[in-house]
């Protein structure tokens, strides 16, 4: 299911009264995604896939370098979808309800970042291994992909049915540290983000995510030191 939202800044779907608390906990280092393109003050299009409350495009659009940035949403929870204050705010250019599964290849060519923040660790082992080789294999040649993922297997469960909140998988750093970003940083309890161009698809057959419950934040780390991660709480280091 795929139902746009918000049009050009303007809601085209109506949206029932009486929902008005949204809940989506993030703990990606969104402020990241200024250091992916230096040359701000050109246009650039962003795709935040989940993107929750909206904290992603408040940050982009209420920043003076960036706020001519246009930048789109898509969230598979509904609920979020029905947000009428935040986009009564215009973050947001267009909004869709449905799965980043559901985008299609001219859609994300569109982009110049595309944003995965907290979201794959949502998914299923298949799913997740399908989304990442689909978002590079799409992702134009001079455009980016800023993925955000605890670096182990963080409990969560789904608070309300269908809101997509279930931690699934676990994502060790040697999958995404295999896959050759351009830069990461690490945030508190080892979220880990990370920026990748289009020739990381030719390293997507390492990118190895578990399902196992028993991946504890220790061993993230050790895995995350093997790698040679500089595990410094929010510094950028820049690899190419």
């Amino acid at each position: 299911m795929f139902i746009p939202i918000v049009q050009d800044y303007r809601l085209c779907h109506p949206i029932p009264d009486g929902v008005e608390y949204f809940e989506a906990g993030s703990a990606a280092l969104k402020a990241l995604i200024f250091h992916i393109i230096p040359e701000a003050e050109r246009p650039v299009r962003v795709l935040d896939i989940g993107f929750g409350t909206g904290t992603l495009g408040e940050l982009i659009k209420t920043n003076p370098a960036t706020c001519h940035w246009e930048v789109d949403g898509i969230d598979g929870y509904y609920h979020n979808c029905c947000n009428k204050a935040l986009f009564e705010k215009k973050y947001y250019r267009n909004v869709w309800h449905g799965l980043a599964q559901d985008l299609s290849i001219m859609q994300l060519r569109d982009y110049d970042i595309l944003c995965l923040l907290d979201v794959i660790e949502h998914l299923d082992l298949e799913t997740a291994r399908w989304l990442m080789r689909t978002l590079l294999t799409f992702l134009r040649e001079d455009a980016y992909l800023f993925v955000s993922t605890p670096l182990w297997f963080y409990p969560q469960e789904s608070e309300q049915v269908a809101d997509l909140q279930e931690h699934r998988i676990g994502i060790p750093a040697s999958a995404m540290m295999a896959l050759q970003p351009v830069m990461y940083a690490t945030g508190m309890q080892l979220v880990g983000n990370f920026v990748y161009r289009k020739s990381s698809l030719d390293f997507i057959e390492f990118f190895q995510p578990t399902a196992n419950k028993d991946f504890s934040i220790d061993k993230g780390m050790r895995i995350a030191s093997a790698v040679g991660m500089n595990l410094t709480p929010n510094v950028v280091f820049k690899l190419n």
